[in-house]
C-alpha cells in the first residue's frame, strides 16, 4: 500500500508508520507549489552574497568557508550522500 501524504493533513501516527514501518509514500500534488517556492528561495539564497550555513557554506568547523556558487549543487549532493 502506498500512502499519499497531503500537506497539513498528516498525523503523527501516519508519520510514525512511515518511519517505523518504512512505508511507501508519495506526495500529493498539493505539496508541489510549496516545494517549488522553497526551492526558489534556497536557490536565490545560495547565489547571494550573504553566507547561509549549510546552503552556501561548509558545515561544522568549515562553517566560515564560503562555497562558490558553481559548487553549491555539489555541496548539497555531498550532504545527501553523507546522510544516506
Amino acid at each position: 500500500m502506498v500512502e499519499t501524504l497531503i500537506p497539513g493533513q498528516m498525523s503523527l501516527d501516519t508519520l510514525g508508520w512511515v518511519y517505523w514501518d518504512a512505508a511507501s509514500v508519495r506526495l500529493d500534488n498539493a505539496a508541489m507549489p510549496g516545494i517549488e517556492r522553497a526551492a526558489r528561495r534556497i536557490a536565490e539564497a545560495a547565489a547571494g552574497e550573504e553566507p547561509i550555513y549549510g546552503v552556501n557554506t561548509g558545515f561544522g568547523k568549515l562553517a566560515s568557508i564560503r562555497i562558490a556558487p558553481a559548487d553549491v549543487a555539489q555541496l548539497q549532493r555531498n550532504l545527501i550522500i553523507s546522510h544516506c
